[in-house]
């Protein structure tokens, strides 16, 4: 079976880690192999940010439960057309921007009973994105609704991501012109197991193939 990406028969993971997309998101020197640490995992792709995102709701996103879209007006068809292909009930809101648009917003995610996941796509470069997104973040905290970010452009800051309950961010890899990067909070991942619509895009999968380069001994993985 074929996706929306059109995909080969075999995914290329890269073999490296994305040492570039983590200096960006750390502003440290923590090696690659030990990001594990900070409670997150990186999976990274020869593939587009496109199959990343498609991978990654096609992974998460359980049948009982919905999706809810942000509308941003650019990925809205593309993401429609994605969650009929796999069968993911889904919601598209607008984007709040004026009083009422709150007002609309704080309504539907009082029924948050009905969704797994909030996907968010925005420019972290942009501070209008990045304050909805807080407030997002802010209006969902304590509901059982998790939070996809895409990236349309740089990825988040961890400390960004650590502190808006980011469950999921996607964005553009550094390691070639097509590549991609999915970080994902480690336990949301590890609850991803066999959950996946689609075997060439199970997001837990292509995570387990990323551990097998890792060195034997695992440390304590931070809280």
């Amino acid at each position: 079976m074929m996706t929306l990406t059109n995909l080969s028969e075999k995914i290329e993971l890269d073999d490296v880690f994305d040492s570039g997309i983590i200096s960006i998101m750390t502003k440290s020197s923590v090696s690659p192999e030990n990001f594990y640490l900070t409670g997150y995992e990186t999976i990274s792709f020869k593939r587009t940010r496109e199959f990343a995102l498609e991978t990654v709701l096609a992974s998460v996103v359980p049948f009982e439960k919905d999706l809810l879209i942000i509308s941003n007006n650019i990925d809205d068809l593309r993401l429609k057309r994605l969650c009929s292909y796999h069968g993911i009930s889904s919601l598209i809101i607008k984007k709040p921007e004026t009083l009422a648009d709150w007002e609309e917003f704080g309504l539907t995610v009082a029924n948050y009973r009905r969704y797994s996941h909030i996907l968010v796509s925005c420019d972290v470069n942009d501070e209008s994105d990045m304050n909805q997104l807080k407030k997002i973040s802010t209006l969902i905290d304590n509901m059982k609704i998790g939070l996809i970010v895409h990236c349309r452009r740089k990825p988040m800051e961890l400390i960004e991501v650590s502190n808006l309950n980011v469950d999921y961010m996607i964005c553009n890899g550094t390691n070639s012109d097509i590549s991609s990067v999915v970080l994902a909070r480690r336990s949301r991942l590890v609850q991803t197991e066999g959950t996946s619509r689609d075997s060439k895009m199970d997001l837990y999968n292509y995570w387990q193939s990323t551990l097998y380069g890792r060195n034997s001994y695992i440390e304590p993985m931070a809280i």
